[in-house]
């Protein structure tokens, strides 16, 4: 059972929720939780900056140019044509100095437009592979008290009007250890109740990969109106096989 009376053959061939990149992930064991590296605004800033010093280096550079010219032409004796192109590539560099600026922060703006795609990229492909099967964490907390709750959180998947799938939190178990326990109980204890979370959690993993592929395979080979049908059945019958099998098999022991 995925949760809530829902079974994973439910969750076959249902999307994750985009909730999951946003207020829905908390809900997820914080090792599976998408991480996006932060992209550095450096290269944007270098080019603002950039275009910035270029836009005062222009502008005092064409005025110098300029006075100069027209110095050389009016009181240089008439300064000749290289005082005249010296004025007039001055009087340019000076009209168009804050184009600098404007190409930087577009060549900026376009790196970011870039960035920001391969972004959704990377999120949409993690979304992609998160897999509807319950999860187990454990995590600790110390209360006013100095005592030490354990709490085994499930991550239950659930199914949402929008045909979609996310996951919701709740309590599976805890124990609370008050605050004369030894450091090496507490330890021991935490130690176990997460070796049982992972035990589980890849169990059901294995579960749902069964049912996936089958139902994939399936899938692929069914052409007509029940092929969804068929392909849950024999999901169903991947997921009943393995479980009858790992009932076969002795206790899992690390």
């Amino acid at each position: 059972m995925a949760g809530g009376g829902q079974s994973m053959v439910d969750f076959l061939g249902v999307p994750a929720d985009r909730r999951l990149l946003g207020e829905d992930m908390a809900n997820l064991p914080a090792a599976e939780q998408y991480h996006e590296t932060a992209v550095a605004a450096r290269g944007h800033n270098r080019l603002v900056a950039t275009g910035s010093t270029l836009t005062g280096v222009t502008l005092v550079g064409g005025a110098a140019m300029a006075l100069y010219g027209g110095a050389e032409l009016l009181f240089g004796g008439g300064g000749g044509a290289p005082a005249a192109i010296l004025l007039v590539v001055g009087l340019l560099l000076v009209a168009t100095h804050w184009g600098w600026v404007h190409v930087a922060e577009y060549a900026g703006v376009t790196i970011d437009e870039r960035r920001e795609r391969e972004s959704d990229r990377h999120r949409q492909a993690w979304l992609a592979s998160v897999a509807p099967y319950p999860r187990f964490s454990v995590s600790t907390s110390v209360g006013d008290d100095a005592s030490t709750r354990v709490a085994r959180v499930l991550h239950k998947p659930v199914l949402t009007p929008a045909g979609t799938f996310t996951f919701e939190r709740e309590a599976d178990a805890e124990e609370l250890y008050d605050a004369h326990t030894p450091a090496a109980v507490i330890a021991g204890g935490v130690e176990t109740m997460r070796r049982e979370a992972r035990l589980e959690t890849d169990n059901l993993r294995e579960l749902w990969d069964a049912a996936a592929t089958a139902y994939e395979a399936t899938l692929l080979s069914a052409h007509d109106d029940q092929q969804r049908l068929l392909a849950e059945r024999a999901a169903a019958a991947a997921l009943s096989e393995h479980i009858n099998a790992s009932m076969r098999e002795p206790p899992l022991v690390e």
